[in-house]
């Protein structure tokens, strides 16, 4: 079977695959980052590396994107214009390059110039010595977690759903999945590529300030698990999950208490009242240590 990030090699030009694989020599790869007229970094957990040797050109570029999007790009413009695109379920692609705007707002990006190639892991068990931090009497507490990016955010949350749809550290529960990028549970085929537990629902794909009301109203969840919140709308969601009742387990980018709290788009987020517990995540290596921050 294949590694995760040999199925992100698969799609790449032959020349820069042999080249990214050489330079990762069996190592635990976290990233892959190519860039037009640039040879390809690898970026591992303590530092990384130049695949030398080898350049990546905007004619490789164009390849990569038409096998990323299945040779069907226009079909993924709405993924496109976020600046992402998720691939066989489990992986995300971060791309950049021109933006086309209309009202202030991205609706497609032109002329792609960088990629950077996430290669997601699963690490069983990583919430379970956290589990104090995010229960009460053995049931969920809203918890708001923070970490700078690439930060282990998405990994712990993904292991939190499991910890608490099958109850280790906590009573089970009903968790609800709101998987707006399609990294927390990795579908492929209509199956989940990661053990998010068997009492958990998975909404892929979908906005989360669309997605939360959503999975309150069809699924009835005692928590709901999201990544990556920020601004109004998804403020309003979460606001409603606490109105009913729902308890709510997010993260947001943040390095700092400090940083948190100067980031405007989250100024309705941690005033919304949706959240109890501030959380700071902080990684050295693939070594992950967990705080309370006082807000």
């Amino acid at each position: 079977m294949k590694t995760r990030f040999e199925k992100l090699l698969s799609f790449l030009p032959e020349r820069i695959a042999r080249a990214a694989a050489s330079a990762a020599g069996g190592a635990a790869v976290e990233e892959l980052r190519l860039r037009t007229a640039r040879p390809p970094q690898l970026v591992f957990a303590n530092g990384d590396a130049l695949a030398e040797g080898v350049v990546f050109t905007p004619d490789d570029a164009k390849e990569l994107l038409e096998r990323l999007c299945r040779h069907s790009v226009y079909s993924h413009g709405e993924e496109l214009a976020n600046g992402f695109i998720t691939v066989d379920g489990d992986s995300r692609v971060g791309v950049c390059g021109r933006p086309v705007t209309e009202g202030g707002r991205v609706v497609r990006l032109t002329e792609i110039t960088g990629f950077n190639m996430r290669v997601s892991y699963e690490a069983v068990g990583c919430a379970e010595a956290v589990m104090g931090l995010l229960t009460e009497g053995g049931s969920p507490v809203s918890t708001l977690i923070a970490a700078p990016p690439s930060g282990g955010k998405t990994t712990l949350l993904r292991d939190a759903a499991r910890c608490f749809s099958y109850g280790v550290g906590a009573r089970p529960v009903k968790v609800a999945v709101a998987d707006e990028r399609g990294e927390l549970a990795g579908f492929i085929d209509g199956a989940p590529s990661f053990d998010l537990g068997p009492r958990t629902d998975v909404m892929e794909l979908c906005p989360k300030a669309a997605a939360i009301p959503m999975l309150i109203r069809s699924m009835s969840p005692d928590l709901v698990i999201t990544d990556e919140v920020g601004g109004g709308a998804d403020a309003e969601a979460l606001s409603e999950a606490a109105r009913c009742g729902v308890r709510v387990i997010a993260s947001a980018h943040a390095s700092s208490g400090e940083e948190l709290l100067a980031r405007k788009d989250l100024k309705p987020i941690l005033n919304c009242g949706a959240f109890t517990r501030v959380l700071l995540l902080k990684r050295s290596g693939s070594r992950l240590t967990v705080c309370p921050v006082a807000l």
